[in-house]
């Protein structure tokens, strides 16, 4: 049967209805999202991200006596009596730097403490560091270079800790503290994970030296990002006339001769 062009069949357009709870579902997806996203964005954008980041990237590290570093001097002839002496060591030395840090920061503030705590733990990993790399990763006397050189640096760590954790405390709202906390503990723990993760790719002892340079990269880059912060918050990293011994006298006004 033929259809002519006055016997035209109506086109119906299919209209698909939501289904109930639809809407309501795809809002709670999107406000858990923001729920997620919104204390990262209050973490980066506050004043002092710089000084927590920098703090944060320390976590990225074999160079504590953890597990990493007990099984490489294990390894190289460390007995577990030694091992034991030198944590009970490093223990000690961390807590003078809890009783150090104070005195300082009454001293000279806490930003330039932090400057000066940071750059303390610099100067001794990179100096463990170079002994590790002249002497090989199985030689004795690296591990004995490496030992020396964390033990030294946990005064810089545990007094950057105190600095940073009180800048915090000064800067952040109490009603914003405790998110703003747990956001940087995260953090943390991420940097935490990605240096054991990189213990497990360079499983053996021969290999220690990779996870060493990365824990190293990690204390330059902590320092970069705290020297920013210091530049940014301060406008300068020294004073130049004290450090220099320079000495600003007042200028006196220039009198004419009597005629």
């Amino acid at each position: 049967m033929s259809l002519n062009e006055d016997q035209a069949v109506p086109f119906r357009m299919a209209v698909s209805v939501p289904e109930p709870g639809a809407e309501v579902q795809r809002d709670g997806i999107s406000s858990k999202l923001r729920n997620m996203i919104s204390p990262w964005r209050d973490y980066v954008t506050s004043p002092v991200f710089l000084a927590s980041l920098a703090l944060s990237i320390l976590y990225l590290t074999v160079l504590s006596f953890g597990a990493q570093m007990v099984t490489y001097l294990l390894s190289v002839g460390f007995t577990a009596f030694q091992i034991s002496l030198v944590r009970m060591i490093g223990v000690a030395i961390e807590l003078s730097a809890t009783w150090a840090a104070p005195i300082l920061m009454r001293k000279i503030g806490s930003v330039r403490s932090g400057l000066w705590f940071i750059n303390w733990q610099l100067g001794c990993i990179l100096a463990a560091v170079a002994v590790f790399q002249l002497y090989g990763s199985n030689s004795r006397i690296a591990g004995i270079g490496l030992v020396a050189g964390v033990l030294t640096s946990r005064i810089g760590l545990w007094g950057f800790d105190l600095c940073v954790q009180y800048l915090i405390q000064e800067t952040i709202s109490p009603s914003s503290r405790g998110r703003y906390s747990a956001t940087e503990m995260a953090l943390q723990n991420l940097f935490e994970l990605l240096s054991f993760a990189a213990t497990m790719v360079f499983a053996r002892p021969e290999q220690f030296k990779y996870p060493v340079l990365m824990s190293a990269g990690a204390v330059i880059a902590a320092s970069l990002c705290f020297t920013t912060y210091v530049k940014r918050n301060r406008g300068h990293l020294f004073h130049r006339s004290r450090c220099l011994g320079e000495k600003k006298y007042a200028e006196v006004p220039h009198e004419e001769p009597p005629a």
